[in-house]
Parts: C-alpha cells; structure tokens; sequence
C-alpha cells in the first residue's frame, strides 16, 4: 500500500516495531516507515515497553528472543499495564509451546521469519481495519478510511435512494422517507412510511401486526442478497444483513448491516 494515499488504513495508525538485530531491524523498519502513519522503533523488549508507555501504538509488530527483555515478558507486562493494541509477533521460533504462551498473554497474529512483506502488509491491514473501525469510530471502505464529512455524506445519499428504489420496486410502495447512518462498522437505515395499502387496511383497529412484521421480516430476508447487491454497488465493498426489525406500529422497518 502507498503510503502517498492519505487515505490508506495503515497511513492512519501508530505502530511500534521492536527487534534486536540491527540488519532486520533496519530493513523492515525502511519499508514499515513508506506504509504506516508513525513509526516508534525499539531495540529490545524494554526499550519497546518504554513506547507502548509513552505513546500508546495501535500496533506492535515485534521479535521474540531479544536481550535485557524478550518479546513474550514485554507484551505480558504491555498487557498488565492495560495495554490493549494488536501485536504481532515475528519469529524464528514456530514450536507449539512458544506460540501457545505467546497466544495466552494476548498477542493478535503469529508470522514466522523470515518475514513474508505481503503477508505482514495483509495482516496489518486486516488488524488496522479493526482498529479504526472499532476504536476511533471511523468509516472503512476497502482499504480506505473516510475522513471527509462531505463524501460520507454522498454516500449515505446514495444508499438512501438504493433502498427506496429497492423498495418500490418489490412491495410496489416506496419509503416516505429513509435515513442511513454509516458509522464504525455498521450501516443504520431506518425506512419510513412503509407499509402498503394492504398492510395497512390488515393492521385497521390495531391487529395483525405481528403478521405484517412476520411477513416483511420475511421479505427482507429472501431479498438479502438483491438488497446487499444495491448497497455494495455503492460502497464496492462487500456488506451483510445482519438485522431487520420492522414495526407496523410506527409504519417503519430498520435494517443494520455490517462491512465484511
């Protein structure tokens, strides 16, 4: 990934690389520094606990076996510290035992030396996904993380006028209105004034309305995947529908997807 797109996932992240042999450490340190957005370099495990202290990477990339304090003691005490970051450990070492106590004291991925560039890139921006998603609360799309108000917004637009066309063109009655929400990694759409001229003379005098919520639950869900299609021709990313909740009542149907 370039770093020169400002907006790739690992432009956006702290990380903190720790090894102890200075010919890997300078190699891989060059070609971290072209992809990440701050790069923190220790020469041991002590030396690496002194970053994760004093500036709190969103990730640590680091070797086991290293003097004055090995890889598994540092992430252990990161760890007691309060410590919640992504690690993940480069090593020679692939016994079973070293990785099951690597994998007891927290860290997030296991790569054997010597290291696979492409492979650790994935891993970092399948890790930086996560990250920026879920802790700083901002939109990924792809490879990409939406900073600008402005194209989130025109995005939202178009999602609107997907579900409304979705709509209208399988029950035969468009939303009043739709209001989507992207944030982290959901999409909130709430569509208004739904139901149609036989849902509503069915819910007359207040019955039948866990019928008409059965039934447009259902409808919802055999279209899943017509519905998903919409929404990722907008994004060019793939989506899921996790949750349908409609509501006679209210003449409303909420709808949550995730990015997958």
């Amino acid at each position: 990934m370039n770093k020169s797109n400002s907006n790739s996932l690992l432009s956006n992240i702290k990380v903190l690389f720790v090894e102890d042999e200075e010919n890997a450490r300078e190699e891989l340190s060059r070609f971290l520094k072209r992809r990440v957005g701050k790069l923190y370099i220790g020469k041991n495990g002590m030396e690496g606990l002194n970053f994760i202290e004093s500036h709190n990477p969103d990730m640590v990339v680091t070797d086991l076996k290293m003097p004055i304090l090995d890889g598994l003691e540092m992430i252990k005490r990161a760890r007691n510290m309060g410590y919640d970051g992504a690690i993940i450990v480069l090593s020679a070492l692939s016994d079973s035992e070293t990785i099951l106590k690597a994998v007891d004291i927290g860290i997030v991925k296991y790569l054997v030396k010597p290291v696979d560039t492409d492979k650790l890139v994935d891993t970092m921006e399948q890790l930086a996904s996560s990250i920026l998603k879920k802790r700083l609360k901002k939109v990924v799309v792809r490879d990409s993380i939406l900073l600008d108000k402005e194209k989130k917004q025109e995005l939202e637009q178009k999602i609107k006028s997907e579900v409304a066309h979705f709509m209208k063109s399988y029950t035969g009655k468009g939303p009043k209105n739709v209001q989507v929400f992207i944030q982290g990694n959901n999409i909130d759409i709430k569509a208004e004034s739904v139901l149609t001229l036989f849902e509503n003379n069915l819910i007359i005098n207040n019955r039948n309305h866990s019928l008409v919520d059965y039934n447009r639950r259902l409808f919802y869900m055999e279209n899943k995947e017509i519905l998903e299609g919409a929404i990722e021709s907008v994004l060019n990313s793939k989506v899921e529908l996790e949750k349908v909740e409609p509501d006679s009542f209210n003449n409303s149907d909420y709808l949550l997807f995730t990015f997958i």
